[in-house]
């Protein structure tokens, strides 16, 4: 996967390769890449503040159905869902980038299930413990906002067993860190973070600016959180 041109950012750490992007959906074209190249769905760990799994397409189908008629909502929505995902084709990422402008910044994670670049995935996040049909969401406790530690980890219970390196994507949104201190972590002390890093066939990030500046508990930029997350992964990568 060399092509960076549909990212801000790519960097190569160790062989170890980083994707950056701006507005979290856009990582959906990262992952098809990935599975062109692969022929295999992966299965998807994601660390944000936010439990970005609405269905595919869902706020474009909704407004679009109630501007039309708000009593058959329900059919509407369902029925400009299916239009939108049938005009994609998951090996053509030409198809997927030119429907980028009808996708929220949640909706990536089930519409990369539909199209079958991922088969499972674990969604940590500070928001919802929600129970679909498919994928697991993890609800981080209050005053472990923004933690990478092990006792994160294990609070929640992620389910690392069922976690297969060969298949792993590690993605990220930088909305998660509240505060510069959610990197001091101790590599010594702390090791699940750390073997996500190392198992995973790619990272992906996110800045989602609008939301980290809403969020964060400190005198603390974007580019700061960015390069302090891409610092810690270095570290990581290189020890």
């Amino acid at each position: 996967m060399s092509n960076c041109n549909l990212n801000p950012r790519c960097l190569n750490i160790g062989g170890k390769e980083i994707r950056v992007v701006d507005d979290h959906q856009y990582v959906l074209l990262i992952w098809g890449s990935l599975f062109q190249n692969r022929k295999q769905p992966m299965v998807l760990v994601s660390i944000d503040y936010h439990p970005d799994t609405n269905p595919p397409f869902w706020l474009w189908a909704y407004q679009k159905a109630m501007a039309i008629d708000p009593d058959r909502e329900a059919e509407l929505v369902e029925k400009f869902q299916r239009r939108m995902l049938a005009a994609l084709e998951p090996l053509d990422l030409d198809s997927v980038q030119r429907v980028m402008g009808q996708m929220r910044n949640d909706e990536h994670i089930n519409t990369a299930m539909e199209l079958g670049y991922l088969r499972d995935y674990h969604m940590i996040n500070c928001m919802e413990k929600h129970v679909y049909s498919r994928g697991s969401h993890y609800l981080v406790p209050e005053n472990q906002f923004g933690s990478l530690e092990d006792t994160m980890f294990k609070n929640i219970e992620l389910p690392l067993e069922r976690i297969n390196a060969e298949e792993l994507i590690l993605d990220i949104d930088l909305d998660y860190f509240l505060r510069p201190e959610n990197f001091e972590l101790d590599l010594d002390q702390n090791s699940i973070f750390a073997d996500l890093v190392r198992q995973a066939q790619i990272i992906t990030v996110a800045r989602s600016k609008t939301y980290f500046d809403f969020l964060k508990t400190d005198t603390f930029t974007i580019e700061s959180c960015e390069e302090k997350l891409i610092g810690l992964l270095e570290k990581i990568i290189r020890k």
